[in-house]
């Protein structure tokens, strides 16, 4: 396979040529609060931080922004938030109440839960909260240039339009949503007026008609994709990925960037489309949190740098998918291989490793107890730490103790809440039901073993004793295979009532040697 570099190289590389005297790049991320900031969304913020790290690393100085979009309006009421909140359609996220009381303000309540997330993720970007911006007014000089240029905006969208835009609609286009000083809604505001004067005039059909000067005060948002547009210049944007819809050809992207050079005189920055974030396995998470998966559901089964490799070696623009089933069994497999593999891995997927890491100076541990192990044997010892290394020792296998408390961790809810075919139950008293149904072979193989086993303790003699007793003589590869998985079958049924189960000598060295005799020493 031949070396190549990864794409958030690529894309570092490629800014640096494009600005070769800018001083700072600016890579930005931005989200609406309108319910839970779901883990698609979190593909924004991390391909912003796989190019920021990328730029520095390379001796740029860069930064990540991520703006709070909380002066948009409320649309619509989520699944999962009272259907009373209907009132507030048309209000800004900022001044709409918690629906579940606990922070001031609906945006804020879902703004916390990925602030909270991101910082053990590695990333740490500049909060710009756009509702303070536009209240502070901070804005004014980009909606002044954007009203005076009204009808610019207007023939620009037009040729984005399928049918285009009429005359008169042209005419009368105000790209300013006004919040009514009154009712707080958007929904029902005309302008009526603007002049030279910056005084706007407006009517609501709450009954409220006032006329303000807007470069004492704000009384609105400028429309979504005029707003893109002018924050990329006030914040001197470098670069900013997006989802599909905003980059396919015709889509938010390509309007705002004519209206970044047309309108505000300024190239638009770099942007890269990213593809869809799939969930599967998840839905005991979604029906009960109402309005999707966020970062920090994730968190609670994925580690974090696992959870960073995933996003960092996929290109943007194909899919991924994460997994709350069995599949994340193979995730955490396949990152394992991949870290005991580094030194003779392509520069490629070193990258990938390297991005992964929460702290870049950091070196990533390799030796990580397999995901499956923990998640069968952290059982065993009834999630405790203690016990789980004293089991762990006896086999000869040492881990880092954080490393291994946070999988256990992380296993842990993941059996109990997401696989409960994964859920291992010791036998209190024998399988006599099971025993009896047993031919006279199988019982025989079944004694041998138990009365073997304490004489034979050790993985190493453990692991010789039950792949040797179910062979006989004279069997090829294929009858000694077949007859060892029934024989591993019948010891499981005999212990957890269960075709399968944990690495059987690892199993029985966890159980220990007065387990196993009383649960299989049977006359």
């Amino acid at each position: 396979m031949a070396e190549t570099k990864h794409w958030a190289d690529e894309i570092a590389e490629k800014l640096i040529r494009q600005n070769p005297k800018k001083k700072k790049f600016v890579c930005a991320a931005g989200i609406s609060p309108s319910g839970i900031v779901h883990i698609g969304n979190f593909r924004d913020v991390i391909t912003s931080d796989l190019i920021c790290r990328a730029l520095i690393e390379k001796g740029k100085e860069a930064e990540i922004i991520f703006s709070w979009d909380e002066f948009d309006r409320l649309r619509k009421v989520p699944k999962g938030i009272p259907e009373s909140f209907s009132k507030y359609i048309g209000m800004p996220l900022s001044e709409i109440p918690d629906p579940y009381k606990c922070h001031g303000s609906y945006a804020k309540h879902f703004e916390e839960q990925l602030e909270k997330a991101l910082p053990s993720l590695g990333i740490k970007p500049r909060y710009i909260h756009q509702s303070e911006m536009y209240k502070a007014n901070k804005y004014y000089t980009g909606i002044k240039t954007a009203l005076k240029k009204r009808r610019e905006i207007a023939e620009i969208l037009s040729r984005f339009k399928t049918q285009g835009m009429a005359e008169e609609r042209i005419e009368n286009y105000y790209p300013l949503q006004i919040y009514c000083s009154k009712c707080r809604s958007s929904l029902n505001t005309k302008i009526i007026n603007y002049d030279e004067k910056n005084e706007i005039t407006y009517s609501c059909a709450c009954g409220n008609k006032e006329t303000v000067d807007i470069s004492k005060k704000n009384i609105g948002k400028l429309d979504w994709k005029v707003d893109w547009a002018m924050r990329w210049k006030y914040e001197d944007v470098a670069f900013e990925p997006g989802g599909e819809d905003h980059a396919t050809p015709g889509g938010s992207y390509d309007v705002a960037k004519e209206i970044a050079k047309d309108i505000f005189g300024i190239n638009p920055p770099f942007f890269q489309g990213y593809g869809f974030v799939g969930v599967e396995g998840a839905y005991k998470m979604s029906s009960s949190k109402g309005m999707g998966i966020s970062p920090g559901d994730l968190l609670e089964i994925y580690e974090p740098e696992l959870l960073r490799w995933i996003f960092t070696r996929v290109k943007p623009e194909r899919p991924i998918t994460l997994f709350f089933d069995s599949q994340i069994i193979r995730q955490y497999d396949e990152f394992d291989r991949s870290l005991m593999s580094y030194d003779s891995l392509p520069i490629g997927e070193k990258r990938e490793l390297d991005f992964s890491k929460i702290n870049p100076k950091e070196k990533l541990s390799k030796e990580r107890i397999p995901f499956r192990q923990v998640a069968s044997l952290g059982q065993i010892a009834q999630g405790d730490i203690r016990s789980l290394k004293s089991i762990l020792e006896k086999t000869g296998q040492k881990y880092d103790d954080e490393e291994l408390r946070e999988r256990l961790k992380k296993a842990k809810i993941w059996v109990e809440r997401f696989a409960p075919e994964m859920k291992i139950e010791v036998r209190k008293t024998p399988n006599k039901d099971f025993f009896r149904k047993l031919n006279k072979e199988e019982k025989r193989q079944i004694k041998e073993l138990a009365e073997k086993a304490k004489d034979n303790w050790g993985i190493d003699n453990l692991t010789s004793l039950v792949y040797e007793i179910p062979k006989e003589q004279g069997m090829d590869e294929d009858e000694k295979k077949k007859v060892q998985r029934i024989f591993f079958r019948n010891v499981y049924q005999m212990l957890i009532d269960s075709d399968t189960g944990p690495r059987l000598p690892i199993f029985l060295l966890a159980l220990g040697k007065e387990k196993i005799e009383k649960l299989l020493n049977l006359r």
